[in-house]
């Protein structure tokens, strides 16, 4: 069985979501009784350097950050690793050139799941980062060809606050899930 990596803590409600998701995938793949579990590592990053990094617009420092904490991983045996994160993988180039260990892509892993679903469109909420950004968007028409639909207005600022106000603190009030529900009505 290979060793997952995640690198988590970017915002740690994600990293929970993560950690529980494969562990639910891996009992549904294996049969497994609970008993049996993955394997998995994971490495934490502060939060709070990350997210000033971004905000000053450096995402070679977000990718250095993220590549010390892909080469733990690698030095503690993990066969690949994943960010824990949408917005990071803006920095994905940068963590690649630093780093000699796979990484799951989130928009590769996005995109295989939405073609086998026969879907040619798909709507996006995100930060704003990601949703303005080439990486994920870009990355989605070009290699894949689909149509991507993105929060944009009001919507692409109460979403990225609630990411970064909220849900980084494991909150998520109703009136930001109202929202948010708005924003994807609004997609279509």
């Amino acid at each position: 069985m290979k060793t997952i990596g995640i690198i988590g803590g970017i915002a740690w409600p994600s990293t929970l979501v993560y950690y529980r998701t494969i562990h639910e995938y891996f009992k549904k793949r294996t049969g497994s009784n609970g008993l049996h579990t993955p394997n998995l590592l994971i490495s934490q990053t502060d939060f709070a350097l990350i997210e000033k990094a971004q905000a000053d617009g450096n995402w070679d420092e977000v990718g250095r950050l993220l590549a010390e904490q892909a080469n733990r991983l690698k030095a503690a045996g993990a066969d690949f690793f994943l960010l824990a994160c949408n917005t990071v993988h803006t920095a994905d180039t940068y963590i690649a050139a630093h780093v000699d260990l796979p990484i799951l892509h989130i928009v590769d892993a996005a995109a295989t799941k939405v073609l086998e679903l026969g879907c040619t469109t798909v709507g996006l909420l995100g930060s704003r980062y990601t949703m303005t950004g080439t990486y994920f968007v870009g990355r989605l028409r070009e290699k894949y060809g689909l149509e991507v639909l993105v929060a944009e207005g009001e919507h692409e600022s109460n979403v990225h606050n609630a990411l970064y106000q909220e849900l980084a603190r494991n909150i998520f009030l109703p009136e930001t899930k109202a929202k948010f529900k708005a924003a994807i009505a609004d997609l279509f």
